[in-house]
């Protein structure tokens, strides 16, 4: 069987590895992993294959080994099912009964606080045919995440959920055969696409108890702050944080699901990509979701405090905000330095870093010198 830690311990990229024999196996169970992934479409040894209906890949089956995990699926279930309800009473004209999603809110909310690395995983974890709803959901939990990161209340966390799930409302307004096309749109057809917004805005507009917040994240979740964006065209002065957070958040979960015409991204990629497009998000809200979701990829760049940059060397997997990383350069004498590699110990000591923000035109050539200066990566250091 092909299985992935969700964790990505044994891949840079979370490719993962193939079990061949019941030993290997039961390594797996004897160590700290708490469940894998388990690929049923990339297996080595399968029976003769059958008639697909679909083209799809096999849908991806994940092996949960705790109660916890078996909680998270819980609530993405349930939650994949209101958004369900709410665009079939969207459709047959009966108005959102949103007292229906504050239980679901809450629990989503509870199990981000408390198994954020399982309920991410799982929610990376769509077939193509699930997208569409299970997007929803994704954004109302990375909404929530990034909700608490830069310090909102228990109450507006909430908020931020609710919009974040009833974000792409206007998307049962599109053509079942645009939204989920598997080649690139004609230019009438990313018109179609590009009227979403507007029309969830005008669906929850006549809906009674939709916040101001659901309201302007749905209608303005594809601006940029470099006014590129749509459908109003607005910049960074015109628009509201929960617009911008919206932005980060429904980017991220589609690089990183399968789509129709394109497969997931690893988050390693989809955050690095996210952090090279000058001007599309706001890169204060970019940051700090990065850092709520305990993300720094090996080989990129990190502010270690105010002092120096670093490359990230090595992660940790029971601290993923706490990696090794190998510092090289002096913020304070604006220099190169001597390497040192450094355990990070405490939560907060690090933060993203663009390469071109500091003249690092040809990042990744620097970065695999970096890489590649030492293969000890026994740290030299501690840095609290």
């Amino acid at each position: 069987m092909f299985v992935r830690d969700p964790q990505c311990r044994w891949s840079g990229n979370g490719d993962g590895l193939v079990l061949r024999r019941p030993d290997e196996l039961a390594r797996i169970r004897e160590s700290a992993v708490e469940y894998v992934l388990v690929d049923t479409g990339r297996a080595v040894a399968v029976k003769p294959a059958t008639k697909q209906k679909s083209q799809d890949r096999p849908q991806r089956t994940a092996v949960l080994g705790t109660a916890a995990g078996k909680r998270a699926a819980k609530a993405i279930d349930a939650s994949r099912k209101a958004v369900a309800k709410i665009a079939d009473d969207i459709r047959l004209g009966r108005p959102i009964q949103l007292v229906r999603l504050a239980p679901l809110i809450e629990e989503l909310s509870e199990q981000v606080r408390t198994n954020t690395e399982a309920l991410f995983s799982l929610l990376r974890i769509k077939r193509r045919d699930q997208y569409t709803y299970l997007h929803s959901v994704a954004v109302a939990a990375l909404m929530i995440n990034l909700a608490r990161a830069v310090g909102e209340d228990e109450a507006s966390v909430a908020a931020y959920g609710t919009a974040g799930l009833l974000h792409d409302a206007g998307k049962i307004a599109v053509p079942e055969q645009i939204l989920n096309k598997p080649d690139r749109l004609t230019d009438a057809e990313f018109d179609v696409m590009r009227s979403h917004p507007a029309l969830g805005h005008r669906i929850l507009a006549v809906s009674s108890g939709i916040s101001a917040l659901a309201l302007d994240v749905c209608l303005h979740h594809h601006e940029r702050p470099d006014g590129r964006g749509y459908p109003d065209g607005l910049d960074g002065a015109d628009l509201s944080r929960a617009a911008r957070m919206a932005a980060i958040c429904d980017v991220y979960d589609a690089l990183t699901s399968d789509r129709a015409y394109k497969d997931a991204w690893s988050p390693q990629r989809a955050l690095e990509a996210m952090q090279s497009w000058t001007g599309q998000f706001d890169a204060e809200l970019l940051s700090a979701f990065v850092s709520s979701l305990g993300i720094f990829p090996v080989g990129s760049l990190v502010r270690v405090r105010d002092s120096a940059l670093a490359i990230v060397i090595a992660d940790n997997h029971a601290e993923p905000t706490c990696p090794t990383v190998r510092s090289f350069y002096s913020i304070t004498r604006g220099c190169r330095v001597r390497c040192e590699d450094v355990q990070i110990r405490a939560a907060g000591v690090l933060s993203p870093e663009r390469p071109e923000r500091w003249g690092f035109d040809d990042w990744p050539s620097l970065a695999a010198t970096l890489l590649e200066q030492a293969a000890d990566h026994t740290p030299q250091r501690c840095e609290a």
